[in-house]
């Protein structure tokens, strides 16, 4: 009888729940992705910081070259990049930030200092990848431009509408520049597409000024000038993953052993890189 009684009184009051008016019943709090404000906050948390500590982002990815419809795995990449970002009066973000990139023995995994071309036969030596440090900003629009433009330089930039599903949350940004390179035949190419994921309960945590985002990676690429390939036609392409707003101890081991090897001050003091920038 005890049972039954407690079955009807749940009952009861799962049905005078249906009846309640929506305002009166739990519900769970929207994430604002369409607002200019909402977009900016999110985007911000997930690409970089609403605050001004450094911040860790890491690639690791699969290069390939493509000619015609043939696609051929040359080598990896493992990159770190490493930045500060700062609100401005208008609202804007200013982000200053440096990359430093080893490419990889697709075998081993270590950072290459050659590596045997297949469509030359030939040996080439290796350089690290990334830029020096350097400055941008990401408009209340989510625009992306530069402070100081440069000479022969174009850059397209797009942030596509985010898609929150439950507790997660995506978006893609988009990249398409190119730079007119003194003495070459056409300009050097870079695009590259980075879906980031993070969930929407860190997004919205009363005070939280980051997450930390997963990212899938792709590319499409000029032939980089160090593997000698001139004016032959194809490019190259790459595909992979990361992490912004990542804890250093997930860097890639591959980079961690040859910054260690070849450049430790970037281990040592990554801020310290970034001071004049930023400071200036």
């Amino acid at each position: 009888m005890i049972r039954r009684r407690e079955a009807l009184a749940g009952m009861l009051v799962a049905g005078a729940a249906s009846v309640l008016p929506s305002r009166l019943q739990a519900s769970t709090p929207e994430l604002d992705v369409t607002s200019p404000e909402g977009r900016q906050r999110t985007f911000m948390m997930m690409r970089c910081a609403l605050d001004e500590d450094l911040i860790t982002n890491w690639v690791q990815a699969s290069y390939f070259g493509v000619v015609g419809d043939e696609m051929t795995p040359l080598f990896g990449v493992s990159s770190a990049v490493f930045s500060r970002t700062r609100r401005l009066t208008d609202g804007s973000y200013r982000s200053v930030s440096f990359e430093l990139a080893w490419f990889t023995d697709p075998a081993t995994g270590k950072a290459m200092d050659r590596f045997r071309n297949p469509y030359t036969n030939q040996d080439c030596i290796v350089p690290s990848g990334g830029f020096q440090p350097s400055a941008s900003i990401f408009g209340r629009d989510l625009s992306f431009t530069l402070p100081k433009p440069i000479p022969g330089l174009t850059i397209e930039h797009a942030v596509l509408p985010f898609v929150v599903r439950g507790d997660d949350v995506w978006v893609s940004e988009q990249m398409r520049s190119a730079a007119v390179i003194p003495g070459a035949t056409r300009p050097f190419r870079y695009s590259d597409n980075s879906v980031l994921h993070a969930r929407k309960s860190d997004l919205m945590k009363p005070g939280a000024t980051r997450v930390t985002s997963e990212v899938s990676y792709a590319n499409v690429v000029s032939w980089r000038p160090w593997l000698g390939m001139g004016d032959r036609p194809g490019h190259l392409t790459a595909s992979g993953v990361g992490r912004q707003n990542a804890h250093p101890d997930s860097l890639p081991p591959a980079w961690l052993e040859a910054t260690a090897r070849h450049k430790p001050e970037v281990l040592k003091d990554p801020a310290a890189i970034l001071a004049p920038l930023w400071d200036a």
